[in-house]
């Protein structure tokens, strides 16, 4: 019968899991942000008057259709189409990616990802006819793996809303 070696044993396991810990740092499970700030209306600023309560207006969209598999940055744009009115949105989006019909979420961690509030206001106070937009960007080297060609989406939340951006990735 052979003896075990316990002292090898948990120097290997211990190795496994600084191994293990490391890996799944920089890029974190892509989740759904907390919204039950809007369950009631949420607004942080003083004219509520002007502050999107609806946000069925919200739209998203990329600066282009189609990116190479080596593209650097995507531009997605969030627009509210309700003139005058302020809104809330999640600044880092969820990249998913069609799999034969099923949209499978991606790691994708920008640097941002560490700062602990991510809602933003896109708004200015007073104005009551311009129709608010934001950009945020999708950076190529910021995804766990690689951009295979296929079709893509950033998942943005704005207020308790989930609009879409679709891209394409494709292989020139």
């Amino acid at each position: 019968m052979r003896k075990i070696n316990y002292g090898y044993l948990a120097g290997i396991l211990f190795l496994l899991l600084c191994i293990s810990s490391c890996s799944t740092q920089s890029f974190p499970a892509q989740t759904d942000p907390d919204t039950s700030r809007f369950d009631t209306g949420y607004t942080s600023y003083s004219d509520d008057y002007t502050a999107e309560q609806d946000y069925s207006n919200i739209i998203a969209f990329t600066d282009k259709q189609e990116y190479p598999t080596t593209f650097d940055k995507i531009t997605v744009t969030i627009k509210n189409e309700n003139p005058g009115k302020g809104f809330y949105f999640f600044s880092i989006p969820v990249i998913e990616y069609n799999d034969k019909g099923e949209w499978k979420r991606l790691n994708y961690s920008p640097e941002s990802y560490e700062i602990p509030e991510q809602w933003a206001l896109c708004a200015i106070l007073d104005d009551t006819e311009r129709q608010f937009s934001t950009a945020m960007s999708i950076f190529g080297d910021r995804l766990e793996g690689s951009w295979n060609p296929g079709e893509y989406r950033a998942v943005v939340f704005a207020g308790k809303e989930t609009v879409y951006a679709p891209f394409t990735i494709i292989d020139i």
